[in-house]
């Protein structure tokens, strides 16, 4: 592949390195020296067989090691005041003009003087949408002749809007009533600090103070170890910084790859999505994005947030083994579109298929960012050797247990259970079973298989009263117990007063078969299947069997269980029946959510209902005094994600609402949705909204890439395929 010049990677390059916005706002003391210029290299791709995706990258050459690029993330803003516990690790502690003594634990206050006394001014939401806060505080300075401004609360993961500057608390709450006629509810008024003109810190420790000038204070871990704040510990160093508000923000300053240990977790849980090469799609999707919004609130002075609105960060306290070693094995790798950083969205779960970026952002058309199915055609094929549609488990049973040839159905099942009995090595019933009377055969059960005495001492006699319900008058004491117990035990679980049936006698089978190990089941997740090979994981180990001629299969589909030939994908729930060491049976529980990458996300499908008040108080905290009578469905992007929908309010108000901010004003999990309107008698009207996915839909699907990674593709294959057309890249320091 020709690998892109220099020179159309210059302007990447300077952003990236230390002419970046957020890092020449550094003061001199507490930032570290800037890092090396940093350059973004294409990756080599190798000849590509038919069955890979054509872009798919090669290993990535060693490149030697990534410079160790510094970011700062934002923990929270706002604060009034903030304390640093002793004294678990040994700091240091500097203000811009030199450093503190510390002995103990401190606490760190604002102490700025202002050109500007602090003012009032009144919050009247906190949004999720950048862009409907920012239409929100403008259309409230229009109607109220109020400056109105939306800002980021990194603590909250909100836009607070906020409207007028007041000089007391009186003039702000009297303008906060007349709020009310514009359909604000929920507001309220709050002071911020001035335009900072003298930043400076009060260091409190014990009953001592001191004011220190600067804007800027640092607490760093003299052995390299980490800092305590806010109940959690995190790598690198942690920033106070004096905002324009007169107030504190909590920054953690570190490198990207230390960063992303703390990202990887948080985003895609190690322990429940385990596979490896998920986790390295995520890692290289992360450290794209990380690096691609370098500097975006440098006028707080940070470069990233630590909340869903940026990626979640969660410090030392979710760091993984597993999730280590797939952001150490990717170090420093990017996705690059014509030789810049792609812009690498990502999202839970898109519901069997992404969306191009237009119709959930609709400023963002970048081409990589196209719609594509998270799913793949294709089963593993098992072919089972019972007859379609035998009931289980009477397909199973009748073959470890074959009937004997006999009109009477008691003496068949006797016979059955004295070949249970010497499977299992205990002695063979010396009375014949007399009939399928539920009590005959309850008392043959226990006597035949030595579980008199269980019935005895490992059931509460208050117990029997709870799990019997009335029970036949003229049954012994002796009688309920037995009866009590086999229903606890998972043996006999039908009523009382009847014999039992075909499907009870097949089920007492296989149950005291199991109980007594004859059969053992190993419940297991299906991996793959090669060369008559079985690969599965139980519990945490893979486990690879062969495949036996002659094993009984079964498909649960809902409701019906019965035997029928195993159509597989990776993922699928698999028991697996064992008599010693030969396998004799494979149960596998169709998954009715289908076969999308992403099906094992709780978000696969789902439904919502939203009566016309609960939309209404959503739509009037973004549209206010609109209200709400209707909506209507006005575009779908390919996936069938709502692009724009048209909302009818009260006294003939309309409004439009397009991409993403659609999931907001309606509170729903994504936009991949059909609606129906509701209107039951004696019960509030609304709409039921039944869906697929949780999030944008744009990008790389988080569950989906866990979904490819078990069917065995690697996370350039996942890559590859959720952003279409980029390569794989590296960043490295200039000259290496």
């Amino acid at each position: 592949m020709k690998k892109t010049p220099l020179s159309v990677l210059l302007p990447l390059l300077l952003a990236l390195g230390a002419s970046s916005a957020c890092r020449t706002a550094r003061p001199p003391h507490p930032a570290p020296a800037p890092p090396p210029p940093v350059q973004v290299v294409e990756e080599p791709a190798p000849a590509v067989p038919e069955t890979k995706p054509a872009v798919t990258p090669a290993e990535p050459v060693p490149l030697g090691p990534p410079a160790p690029l510094l970011l700062k993330v934002g923990l929270a803003t706002d604060l009034e005041t903030l304390s640093f516990p002793c004294c678990e690790e040994v700091l240091q502690v500097a203000v811009e003009g030199g450093g503190l003594e510390i002995v103990a634990s401190f606490t760190v206050e604002p102490a700025a003087a202002a050109a500007e006394q602090g003012y009032f001014t009144i919050q009247a939401a906190a949004l999720r949408d950048e862009k409907q806060a920012g239409e929100l505080a403008a259309r409230l300075g229009r109607e109220t002749g109020q400056p109105g401004a939306a800002h980021f609360d990194a603590g909250i993961d909100l836009y607070r809007v906020r409207l007028g500057r007041y000089p007391t608390r009186e003039a702000a709450e009297a303008d906060r009533r007349r709020l009310g006629a514009l359909g604000v509810t929920d507001s309220f008024v709050t002071s911020e600090g001035g335009a900072v003109t003298d930043p400076a810190l009060r260091v409190i420790q014990g009953a001592h103070a001191a004011v220190y000038p600067g804007r800027w204070l640092s607490v760093s871990p003299v052995a390299g170890g980490s800092v305590r704040v806010q109940g959690k510990r995190w790598r690198g160093r942690i920033l106070v910084y004096v905002n324009d508000r007169g107030r504190l923000n909590l920054i953690n300053e570190l490198p990207v790859e230390d960063y992303l240990r703390g990202v990887v977790p948080s985003e895609m849980g190690p322990i429940q999505y385990n596979q490896v090469e998920a986790l390295k799609a995520q890692a290289v999707a992360a450290r794209t994005y990380t690096l691609r919004n370098l500097g975006e609130f440098a006028g707080e002075g940070y470069d990233i947030c630590a909340t869903p609105r940026c990626q979640v960060y969660k410090g030392m306290e979710v760091e993984h083994p597993l999730s280590d070693r797939a952001i150490a094995e990717t170090a420093g790798q990017v996705l690059l579109y014509q030789g810049r950083l792609a812009d690498a969205l990502y999202s839970s779960t898109c519901g069997g298929h992404t969306e191009d970026a237009e119709v959930v952002f609709p400023l963002n058309r970048e081409p990589y960012l196209r719609g594509v199915p998270c799913m793949e055609a294709g089963f593993a094929r098992i072919e089972g050797s019972v007859a379609p549609g035998v009931a289980f488990p009477a397909g199973l049973t009748r073959t470890l247990l074959p009937p004997a040839a006999s009109t009477d159905p008691a003496a068949v099942l006797s016979a059955r259970l004295e070949h249970l009995a010497l499977l299992a090595g205990l002695p063979v019933p010396r009375e014949p079973l007399a009939s399928l009377d539920r009590r005959e055969v309850q008392r043959f059960v226990s006597a035949a298989f030595d579980l008199l005495l269980d019935a005895r001492l490992l059931l509460a006699p208050e117990d029997i009263g709870y799990l019997l319900h009335d029970p036949p008058a003229d049954w012994s004491e002796e009688d309920l117990r037995r009866a009590a117990y086999l229903m606890k035990s998972g043996l006999m679980t039908g009523p009382l007063d009847q014999p039992l049936t075909e499907g009870e006698v097949e089920g007492l089978l296989l149950a005291l078969a199991e109980m007594l190990r004859v059969v053992r089941r190993e419940d297991s997740t299906f991996l793959s299947l090669a060369d008559g090979r079985l690969r599965v994981r139980s519990g945490k180990e893979e486990q690879v069997y062969a495949v036996p001629a002659g094993l009984a299969t079964f498909r649960r589909r809902g409701a019906s269980l019965a035997s029928a030939r195993l159509a597989l994908v990776p993922g699928d729930d698999l028991a697996l029946f064992w008599q010693g060491d030969r396998l004799v049976a494979a149960l596998q529980e169709v998954d009715l959510d289908g076969v999308a990458f992403d099906r094992s996300s709780p978000y696969s499908n789902w439904t919502r209902f939203r009566s016309d008040a609960q939309l209404a108080r959503q739509v009037n905290q973004r549209f206010p005094g609109v209200g709400f009578t209707d909506l209507e469905i006005l575009a779908r992007g390919g996936s069938g994600r709502v692009g724009k929908i048209r909302i009818r309010g009260d006294n003939g108000q309309v409004v439009e609402v397009e991409g993403l901010p659609i999931r907001w004003t309606l509170d729903v999990p994504d936009t991949l949705f059909t609606a129906k309107r509701l209107a039951p008698k004696n019960q509030e009207p609304g709409w039921l909204f039944t869906g697929r996915g949780f999030g944008h839909g744009v990008g790389m699907c988080q569950v989906g890439a866990y979904g490819m990674a078990q069917r065995g593709h690697t996370y350039r294959d996942i890559l590859t395929h959720y952003y279409t057309g980029v390569e794989l890249g590296r960043v490295r320091a200039a000259g290496k």
